[in-house]
C-alpha cells in the first residue's frame, strides 16, 4: 500500500508529464482527452490523471465542458492578443526592474544565453521549415534571464506561466520566415539596449518584437481557423 508521500509524488509526477506534452505539443490543442487512455499510457489509476487534468484545467492548459469532459486549450485569437498583451506589461515591468538591479554577474549570463542562441540553428536540418526545439528553448532561456533580475518571485512566476501558454502557439503556428540573421539581429539590438541601461529602447524594442510574433501567428491561425477557436490534428 502507497504511503501519503509516495500518493502525492506520484500525483505530481504525472501533473509535470501530463502538462510538459501539452507544452510541447505532443497532445494537440483542441483535442480531447480521455482519462481512460491516459491512465492506460501511465499506468496509473483514472484518479491520478482525473486529480492532474483538474489541476491543468485551473492553469488554463485545459479546459473542462459538461458532458464532454476534458480537452487541451484550442488556440484562439482573442486568447493569444490577450496573451501578447499581459506579457508586453508584465515582461516591461520586469525587464525595467531587471535593468534598475543590474550586475556583473546577471550580464554576464545574458550575454552567454545570447551566444548560445544566436549559434544554435533556428531549424531543424532534416525538416528546413520546421522550428528547432534547442532553439525554442534557449529563446526561452535568453528570455527568462532577461527578466529573473526583477526581485520578485511573484512577477517572475506569472511571466514564466504566460510565456509558456504562449509557446504553445508558436509551437504550432509560428513558421520559419525571418531569416535567422534577422531574429539574431533583433536580440543583438535588444541586448545591447540592456548592457547599454536603455530601459525605455529595451522595453520598446521588446514590445515590438512581441506583437510582431503575435501578428505572424494571428495571420497563421485566422489561416487555419478562421473567427472560430482551432483544433489540430497530429
Amino acid at each position: 500500500m502507497k504511503t501519503l508521500k509516495e500518493g502525492r509524488s506520484l500525483n505530481q509526477t504525472i501533473y509535470a508529464r501530463i502538462r510538459e506534452l501539452i507544452l510541447t505539443g505532443q497532445l494537440i490543442p483542441g483535442n480531447k482527452l480521455k482519462i481512460s487512455e491516459l491512465a492506460h499510457r501511465f499506468d496509473v489509476s483514472l484518479n491520478v490523471i482525473r486529480e492532474a487534468l483538474n489541476r491543468l484545467a485551473g492553469e488554463l492548459l485545459v479546459e473542462v465542458a459538461p458532458q464532454q469532459g476534458f480537452s487541451v486549450r484550442g488556440l484562439d485569437a482573442d486568447d493569444l492578443r490577450d496573451l501578447t498583451e499581459q506579457r508586453i506589461l508584465f515582461e516591461s515591468i520586469a525587464l525595467r526592474k531587471s535593468i534598475a538591479t543590474r550586475d556583473v554577474e546577471w550580464q554576464a549570463r545574458l550575454v552567454a544565453a545570447n551566444h548560445r542562441l544566436v549559434h544554435t540553428p533556428q531549424t531543424l536540418a532534416e525538416e528546413p521549415g520546421k522550428l528547432n526545439p534547442g532553439w525554442h528553448s534557449r529563446h526561452e532561456d535568453f528570455n527568462f534571464i532577461m527578466m529573473e533580475n526583477c526581485g520578485s518571485d511573484w512577477l517572475f512566476l506569472m511571466i514564466k506561466q504566460l510565456a509558456e501558454a504562449f509557446s504553445i502557439y508558436q509551437r504550432v503556428l509560428l513558421p520559419v520566415t525571418a531569416e535567422e540573421g534577422e531574429r539574431n539581429a533583433d536580440h543583438n539590438e535588444l541586448l545591447e539596449a540592456i548592457l547599454a541601461n536603455d530601459a525605455d529602447r529595451a522595453t520598446a524594442i521588446l514590445t515590438e518584437h512581441l506583437n510582431q510574433t503575435r501578428d505572424v501567428m494571428l495571420n497563421a491561425l485566422n489561416a487555419v481557423s478562421p473567427g472560430k477557436k482551432a483544433s489540430f490534428i497530429p
